[in-house]
């Protein structure tokens, strides 16, 4: 049976994931607008990068889940 400490810990995982995703779509349309083709290509390679990064955690989180949903049946 997960604990109402851990199902609060993964909903805050999950919670700042989804705020995270939502600041880099902000940054993306900007960057275009930097005017310098070396720095938009780093930032954009670092997007990148941080997008496979949370994507990895939110697996992960996601991972445990169902784990304790498993445990259930």
């Amino acid at each position: 049976m997960p604990s109402p400490e851990k199902d609060a810990a993964i909903e805050t995982i999950k919670a700042a994931c989804a705020e995270i995703a939502r600041g880099m779509m902000k940054i993306t349309p900007a960057v275009s607008k930097l005017e310098d083709k070396t720095v938009e290509a780093k930032v954009f390679e670092t997007l990148y990068e941080l997008t496979k990064n949370v994507e990895t955690i939110k697996k992960q989180v996601g991972k445990i889940g169902k784990d304790d949903e498993s445990t259930l049946l």
